[in-house]
């Protein structure tokens, strides 16, 4: 007579059968769910746009030649700083400054050598290699960190004018890439993120920052035609007036100046291979927030600027300023057209300035006014009454403070010392007068719309409260209007 299985050995037989019924099934629908190629979906890559090939192969070649013709001297120290004595009546052409960082014969020699291994190759530059590199119109704009904020204002100023030209936002490296802004927000504004360090090479003999950046971006952003405006600088009409137009039509690079007269040591053009000091330069030194350059008339002018401002920090921004103010890429430019005979308007209109009194009567400047060099063409071109038109003002440069909505409303300067709201700019009547309109108003506006919607994406403004609520009492007490625009 058998045993009665116990309880314990029934349980763990069924055990076992569910368990073997199980692993069946879930073999079964692996199966399936192989066969039927079934994709598992992946949270999206945010990744910046790539650099076109083409541009990449072109400036790893141009790359190298720089490199090539890197001096071979110590780095320059300015020892007595440049005056700008004489600032306030610059009218002129320009005169060799009567400073010299002393350079000796030797170090000359030597810059000079090296220089010239890039400049034989751009004064044989072949046009045909980079034809179809390339194409189209646009503006480009250096952003990143603490300066998207203003690049999208002028971004959103730049629309307000009527403007449809495409812009290149090119960041300096991948840590400055926010995606919600450059994939989500800029393309409603038709603009798109580059980064440029992607445009180097992996193992570049250089680095770049800060100033040297403006040269790059220009050069690796895909439009042939580029206005280039720094992320505070904002125009005040539609930048298609001065494409297919005189000055710009023929010589395909447009300047404007600063406040100073210039302060390069005369040796420069020596360095450069030039017999003599330049003829009919205007006085005044450039200033480079804004700049329009066409690359099928500049682009070796645009190499020999990128080759200035790769070594400039150690070489030729002390020679070309000489620690002068505003020391940095503003001269690099006109300074390369002139070095290859290349045409270029600089216009000579006195920079305009807007900016409020203090308590104690003190003028304080907020933003450089540049003017419109159509307007000035046509009245150099003689005195015949059609020619005789008022020179308008054309770019709102906002350099002190610039327009960052999270650091305007944490910052003293839109108070007096009594607590009253102040405008930065000026009364809205002495505004229209100079500019045309109550600019300042329309800034706001426009920064008040974007910083509401941002204020909780920009990384720039994270720990910054009430961004829009701060920056819209603002709005009220010094902007809105009675019927409550």
């Amino acid at each position: 007579m058998f045993a009665r299985p116990s309880y314990r050995f029934t349980f763990l037989l069924l055990l076992t059968l569910t368990l073997l019924s199980f692993i069946t099934l879930l073999e079964s629908w692996l199966k399936t769910y192989t066969k039927q190629k079934i994709s598992i979906i992946s949270a999206p890559v945010h990744e910046p746009n790539p650099p076109p090939k083409a541009i990449k192969a072109f400036w790893a070649e141009w790359a190298d030649a720089i490199e090539k013709a890197r001096p071979k001297i110590e780095k320059i120290k300015v020892q007595d700083v440049a005056s700008t004595d004489g600032s306030d009546d610059a009218n002129g052409d320009r005169v060799p400054s009567r400073t010299s960082l002393g350079l000796s014969d030797k170090d000359v020699e030597s810059m000079q050598k090296s220089q010239r291994l890039l400049l034989d190759r751009l004064k044989s530059f072949d046009k045909e290699k980079t034809k179809g590199i390339f194409s189209g119109t646009g503006v480009v704009t250096i952003a990143g960190g603490e300066y998207f904020a203003p690049a999208i204002t002028s971004i959103r100023m730049l629309r307000k004018t009527g403007s449809k030209l495409p812009v290149h936002v090119f960041l300096q490296s991948r840590n400055e890439y926010e995606y919600e802004l450059c994939e989500d927000y800029l393309p409603t504004l038709d603009a798109e993120c580059f980064v440029l360090e992607d445009f180097l090479r992996e193992r570049t003999p250089f680095s770049v920052t800060h100033y040297q950046l403006k040269a790059l971006a220009i050069l690796f952003s895909p439009f042939e035609t580029i206005l280039y405006l720094d992320s505070d600088c904002m125009p005040l009409r539609n930048p298609s007036e001065l494409l297919s137009a005189e000055p710009f039509a023929s010589t395909g690079l447009l300047a404007w100046p600063d406040y100073w007269i210039s302060t390069e040591d005369p040796i420069f053009y020596t360095v450069a291979g030039m017999a003599s000091f330049p003829k009919h330069v205007p006085a005044r030194a450039s200033e480079a927030g804004q700049l329009l350059v066409s690359k099928e008339k500049h682009l070796p002018s645009l190499l020999l600027a990128a080759y200035y401002n790769v070594f400039g920090p150690s070489y030729f921004y002390p020679i070309l300023s000489q620690g002068a103010a505003g020391e940095g890429d503003k001269e690099t430019f006109v300074a390369a057209a002139i070095v290859l005979g290349k045409p270029f308007f600089r216009v000579r209109h006195r920079v305009g300035t807007v900016g409020y009194h203090d308590e104690e009567g003190v003028f304080k400047g907020g933003a450089m006014v540049q003017y419109h060099a159509g307007d000035e063409y046509t009245t150099s071109q003689g005195p015949t009454p059609e020619n005789q038109t008022a020179i308008r003002p054309f770019f709102l440069h906002a350099n002190m403070p610039k327009m960052n909505l999270g650091h305007l409303v944490d910052e003293p300067g839109l108070q007096a010392q009594s607590g009253a709201r102040r405008r930065l700019w000026g009364p809205k009547e002495s505004q229209e007068k100079q500019l045309g309109l109550d600019f300042e108003r329309a800034v706001w506006h426009e920064m008040i719309a974007s910083g509401c919607a941002l204020q909780g994406v920009l990384k720039d403004w994270k720990g910054r409260d009430r961004v829009c609520e701060r920056g819209r009492e603002h709005w009220d007490h010094l902007y809105r209007k009675k019927d409550g625009t």
